[in-house]
């Protein structure tokens, strides 16, 4: 599944609602100023600056503005790269997963790629930089407990910096696979 286009994303009533003006006007106000040859923080700063649209706001119209002209595909960061993520709750204590994701020979059992550390904060997050010049972070979660009284911790993955859509999809395909292994094996510890 590819990254939805902006538009499919934040409905025109709401960009409305929040900056008194909808796309269309928007995006005709910014042709008139010559936005098209304008990079993403100088068009967001001309929407801050010129018409007091909130930061947030500016940001959302300037990301739809750009992926109407062509300037930005579905995803794109500003940098040209895009990012995916993925999710796995996992029912153990933080305690208990930690360790998968901060020890190097623990990490590579459910991970299987050898890519170098760049950063921890314990037990939160384990920033690693993959071969590809790619960056990924790790980060835990703690969720409250289930119903059943068991502990939870959602284990996010952010991998950033990829070259274009079809690495997006391999790469969540990738990390999906990856947390299962890492759930299984937290779950056999």
């Amino acid at each position: 599944m590819s990254p939805r286009a902006h538009e499919h994303q934040v409905g025109d009533d709401r960009i409305r609602q929040a900056t008194g003006r909808g796309r269309r006007e928007w995006f005709a106000l910014l042709d008139a100023a010559g936005a098209e040859g304008w990079d993403h923080a100088r068009i967001a700063r001309w929407l801050g600056g010129e018409h007091d649209v909130d930061g947030w706001w500016a940001q959302s119209v300037t990301v739809g503005y750009e992926q109407a002209r062509g300037l930005r595909r579905p995803g794109e960061r500003p940098d040209g790269s895009f990012d995916a993520s993925a999710t796995r709750t996992v029912h153990a204590p933080v305690t208990r997963v930690w360790p998968h994701l901060a020890e190097e020979e623990l990490r590579s059992a459910w991970l299987d790629v050898d890519w170098r550390l760049i950063g921890m904060t314990e037990p939160r997050s384990v920033r690693l930089h993959a071969d590809d010049g790619s960056r990924v972070t790790l980060l835990l979660t703690e969720l409250p407990p289930g119903k059943d009284g068991r502990p939870k911790v959602r284990v996010q993955v952010q991998h950033g910096r990829l070259a274009d859509p079809a690495a997006v999809e391999e790469t969540k395909h990738f990390w999906r696979s990856c947390l299962a292994g890492l759930a299984d094996r937290v779950h056999a510890g």
